[in-house]
């Protein structure tokens, strides 16, 4: 099998509960909800190309930690805009936010950049004050790592 075969196989092994699992986008409109399954998509893609020299059993545990990453971040995103514009209750905000956060640098490995920081506030205050278009449009550009 060559290397974009072997990328295809594992992209739709690992790709597949994003699709499968409602739990992780439920609260997204259609929109919202393709838009994060884009970039989950987009960084299994990256890590199923980046391991396709290797064999199944040496990809399988990078693949695993990357899709696990991938599908917490999402659930998180989920559920924080669930919550968007809903009376506050901060400590299940600010627990799940925390989760999300971890999870974004265990997939990533990097600390928060100054523009990743800046989306935080954004999408804090826009979370707040119940504007749910602008709190994920900044989620997005935060897990994403945009300015």
């Amino acid at each position: 099998m060559n290397k974009q075969d072997r990328t295809q196989q594992r992209l739709r092994r690992w790709a597949a509960p994003l699709y499968e699992d409602s739990r992780l986008r439920d609260q997204l409109n259609d929109t919202q909800a393709a838009a994060l399954l884009a970039w989950a998509e987009a960084r299994l893609r990256q890590t199923a190309a980046r391991t396709a020299h290797l064999p199944d059993e040496d990809a399988a545990p990078v693949l695993e930690k990357e899709a696990t990453a991938v599908q917490l971040i999402l659930r998180g995103a989920n559920d924080l805009l669930a919550r968007t514009g809903a009376p506050p209750d901060y400590d299940i905000i600010d627990d799940v936010l925390t989760r999300l956060l971890k999870n974004l640098r265990w997939l990533t490995e990097t600390p928060l950049s100054g523009a990743q920081k800046e989306q935080l506030r954004r999408f804090k205050r826009a979370q707040q004050t119940g504007e749910r278009e602008a709190a994920f449009h900044h989620l997005l550009g935060l897990i994403r790592g945009e300015d």
